[in-house]
């Protein structure tokens, strides 16, 4: 039987307490539950709870604390507290009850900021005294390096530890330029310290649906470009075979390129009805199975109820890159109106309904020509239409999303 895996993350403050590293704490706690960790916060104020995750609360590490704020005071002039000792045995000894015997302890910028000096020199003789533990100190800043703490830093314990190098940890930095900075002020090689950056929990930024986010990591989303979203009935007038095709002549160009059909696939005594049935025989024909999902089949495997698929859809036009709608003949055009409150490029065919509809903001694909020339004026809008902040949106997502988190930053430094 594999032993449990636990890990503590210790800072100043959790939620509701307003700041840039609190944000990141629950996302966090909740990437390693999903990983298998039981997770325990511990934090001087605030409260995070969830599957696997507990909250532990240490009074003594919130700088909000009446009588920390009191210590603080003092540590501003360049004295110590009179109780200093004795306050530190104290809280050392809190910090070794709350870790007990868990090996992997992660702090978030206590060791480098001086908000909290006490809990800094508790923490560092506890990572002394424990040589066997895994610690992890996360580093968002450094107050040796800032310019709004240095006329309050002294060069002697406990403000020099802000600038020292613990041995035996292992340091994380939030950016290669932090990273640089760590180098320096530690003295440590840069190839000592790991790189994790912040990330964005779209879920919760954008307050998609639940069974949105099944659907996003079931089609790995965020990994494929582009996206190209069709918000389509499957029915003969969609044209849909032309949708097809021009991904099928796209894909050389873009290997990654995803085709959502939205629409859900009618059936009769369990059959798919003829024109279903053309669309999955072209999609077979052109080997797109890996590039082209019917969202009703998603739902199927996934088993998320039809009744959610307008939720869902209505997500989609936030993440996906582009809508392609080339219907032959419509009485107006509702996916325009959503693409446009979603700021999503559209392309469309050159039907008059459309055009009253969208004007001249879209891009116009002509029927009456190639499928292979209609591919070339989509590479060259994808390519050089996009604005800069498409461009960031595709990056922000592509690198800097906490749904491949563990895959690309943590799981080569935690799963040992």
């Amino acid at each position: 039987m594999k032993p449990i895996k636990q890990v503590i993350i210790a800072h100043y403050t959790l939620p509701p307490v307003i700041g840039g590293v609190e944000s990141c704490l629950g996302p966090l706690a909740e990437m390693f539950a999903k990983n298998g960790y039981l997770v325990t916060l511990l934090a001087g104020e605030g409260n995070f709870e969830g599957q696997n995750i507990k909250t532990s609360i240490i009074p003594e590490f919130s700088p909000n604390n009446s009588h920390i704020k009191n210590l603080q005071r003092i540590f501003r002039l360049g004295s110590l507290p009179e109780s200093y000792e004795l306050e530190l045995q104290n809280l050392q000894r809190r910090i070794e009850t709350e870790v007990g015997d868990i090996e992997n302890v992660i702090i978030h910028n206590m060791m480098t900021m001086p908000f909290n000096l006490t809990a800094t020199e508790a923490f560092w003789n506890f990572i002394e005294n424990n040589p066997k533990k895994s610690f992890y100190i996360w580093t968002h800043d450094m107050a040796w390096l800032m310019d709004d703490y240095k006329s309050h830093l002294y060069k002697r314990r406990p403000w020099s530890l802000l600038k020292k190098a613990l041995k035996e940890v292992t340091y994380i930095s939030i950016s290669e330029f932090r990273k640089r900075q760590m180098s320096e002020l530690l003295n440590i090689p840069r190839k000592k310290i790991k790189v994790i950056p912040d990330v964005l929990k779209y879920q919760d930024f954008l307050k998609f649906n639940e069974d949105t986010s099944k659907v996003i990591s079931s089609l790995s989303i965020f990994k494929r470009y582009p996206v190209i979203l069709l918000p389509s009935r499957i029915i003969p007038r969609k044209n849909l075979e032309r949708s097809i095709q021009i991904i099928a002549s796209l894909r050389g160009e873009f290997p990654d390129i995803l085709g959502i059909i939205t629409g859900i696939t009618d059936r009769d005594n369990n059959e798919l009805l003829e024109y279903s049935r053309i669309l999955y025989k072209l999609i077979e024909d052109n080997d797109l199975e890996e590039n082209i999902v019917f969202l009703s089949k998603v739902f199927e495997e996934l088993d998320i109820p039809h009744e959610k698929n307008r939720d869902v859809v209505r997500d989609l036009y936030f993440i996906s890159h582009l809508v392609l709608v080339l219907s032959t003949d419509e009485g107006f055009g509702l996916p325009i109106l959503e693409a446009g409150a979603a700021r999503i490029p559209i392309v469309l065919t050159q039907i008059p309904v459309f055009r009253e509809i969208a004007g001249d903001s879209v891009l116009y694909l002509p029927l009456d020509e190639s499928v292979d020339y209609n591919a070339n004026r989509l590479s060259k809008f994808i390519l050089n239409k996009q604005s800069k902040s498409d461009i960031l949106f595709r990056r922000v997502f592509c690198k800097y999303n906490w749904d491949t988190l563990w895959d690309d930053y943590l799981k080569s430094i935690f799963s040992k």
